[in-house]
């Protein structure tokens, strides 16, 4: 009595070559643009963040955000400011949560556009816990598309939910985004 698999040559080709590609695949990962392995610091690593980078560049030759700075600037100064930003966005969050219904509470991702940094945000009913820099949106969940400049000029002021929304400058993506949109609308009208 024989024992074991024998395979043909050809069978036996054939499942090496499928199992090293099954072995050598990994999923598509998210890499933010401030990371050394991508060329010129900008990737587009989410439907629809083309259009709000064409919105952006719209919204500067037109004066309503500053133009982009050609001054060097490392990645890593670039990603502390953007981590600044995000965390003034928590903040806004979290001093207006005692206003945002209990609908809007769900969580969501939040890609900056141009550099592809992710974020995620944990809306409790105490506090709104965020990771910043994480690998992707998270699954099934409202991702919340802007641009690093577009999202300093909603915090300082100088430009409304209302107008960026319009503009393109905001935009929502999933199947159900009028709660997270309602949350940025309350958050980015709360001074801080």
């Amino acid at each position: 009595m024989k024992t074991g698999i024998h395979l043909s040559p050809t069978t036996s080709i054939v499942a090496v070559a499928i199992a090293t590609i099954v072995l050598s695949y990994s999923p598509p990962t998210h890499t933010c643009g401030l990371e050394p392995s991508v060329n010129g610091g900008f990737t587009i690593s989410y439907p629809g963040s083309f259009d709000v980078a064409i919105a952006v560049a719209d919204a500067r030759s037109n004066g309503l955000l500053p133009a982009a700075s050609t001054e060097a600037i490392t990645n890593e100064v670039r990603l502390q400011h953007m981590l600044a930003d995000l965390r003034h966005l928590q903040t806004r969050l979290n001093k207006a949560r005692d206003r945002i219904a209990d609908d809007s509470a769900a969580p969501f991702s939040l890609i900056l556009v141009g550099p592809g940094l992710w974020s995620h945000f944990h809306m409790t009913s105490g506090d709104v816990l965020a990771n910043y820099h994480t690998n992707g949106p998270l699954y099934g969940k409202t991702v919340v598309l802007t641009h690093p400049v577009a999202l300093r000029a909603m915090l300082a002021g100088k430009l409304s939910i209302e107008q960026a929304t319009e503009l393109g400058l905001i935009a929502y993506s999933g199947s159900d985004t009028a709660p997270i949109q309602r949350t940025f609308e309350i958050g980015l009208q709360a001074k801080t």
